[in-house]
């Protein structure tokens, strides 16, 4: 038994695991439409109503629902109330009536469950793909670095070729030099032999 807007009534309660009170709202926007009834709701009030809704497992004729909902660690707690016009439904009153609301309330907790749980897989799923971005992005990057090394590495060859040829060329001048050298001493040696 629980306060609500008609009063202290009996309810069914349930907690929606995951779920928060816009997405409960959506949900119960979907009950009202698949029993054909109207959905009433204020930001005002936690308390939603479902006009003439038509459960034919709860009763012959149209039943109102109110739902209250309350937010709690993890997600949503909903109290459901359901008038049959002019009485609400007990478990002691109303056996069948209650078995059959029972049900609606089952059905409509795991069509949430399902729900949470498809919104999660799709957060998961974003997430898998960003992953899989970041990892074609280092990929990349690997390659690129990989490919520098080799470019580098052939410079460094080529460098280290040239500093040889580089050396035999220092050789060969330092010989040619010695040579000139020479060369230098010899004619001077003949301008003195002139001079005497």
């Amino acid at each position: 038994r629980q306060y609500m807007s008609k009063g202290e009534q009996n309810g069914i309660e349930i907690i929606l695991n995951s779920t928060n009170e816009s997405a409960t709202k959506d949900g119960l926007k979907k009950l009202a439409k698949k029993y054909k009834a109207k959905m009433e709701s204020s930001k005002k009030s936690p308390e939603v109503f479902i006009d003439n809704a038509q459960i034919s497992s709860v009763s012959a004729n149209t039943v109102d629902i109110y739902a209250i909902l309350t937010p709690v660690a993890n997600g949503t707690k909903v109290t459901f109330f359901t008038d049959l016009g002019g009485a609400f439904v007990t478990s002691a009153a109303y056996g069948t009536q209650y078995a059959g609301m029972d049900a609606v309330i089952k059905d409509f907790a795991q069509t949430q469950a399902l729900t949470a749980v498809g919104n999660e897989l799709k957060v998961e799923e974003k997430t898998l793909k960003t992953l899989s971005k970041e990892l074609k992005s280092l990929q990349k990057d690997k390659t690129k670095k990989l490919k520098a090394i080799d470019e580098a590495k052939n410079s460094i060859i080529k460098y280290e070729q040239e500093v040889l040829k580089n050396d035999t060329d220092q050789a060969t001048k330092q010989q040619q030099i010695s040579l000139q050298q020479q060369i230098i001493e010899t004619v001077k040696s003949k301008r003195s032999s002139l001079k005497n």
